[in-house]
């Protein structure tokens, strides 16, 4: 992660988009959004934008277990790619 300080290339649009999808797998999950991802995991994958499974799991805050469940999901959204409502593979 960088500095609090310094600037940002976050994509704000893709960070949105991944805020709006973390609320919903919570909602499913009945629980809280920071148990999906936390803020800052979002905020470090928007800045990523990672294409492949690999880039998205070397970012902290994403473990084997939550890029098997949310990845495809995640990567999806960095592509640009629009979720079709709830994927549940559960």
């Amino acid at each position: 992660m960088r500095c609090e300080d310094c600037p940002s290339d976050m994509d704000e649009a893709l960070y949105e988009r991944l805020r709006d999808w973390r609320a919903g797998q919570a909602q499913e999950l009945g629980q809280p959004a920071y148990c999906v991802f936390t803020d800052k995991t979002l905020m470090a994958i928007a800045e990523a934008a990672p294409a492949e499974a690999g880039e998205l799991a070397v970012i902290s805050g994403v473990g084997a277990r939550k890029l098997a469940r949310f990845g495809a999901d995640v990567l999806a959204l960095c592509a640009g790619q629009e979720l079709g409502g709830a994927d549940e593979e559960d």
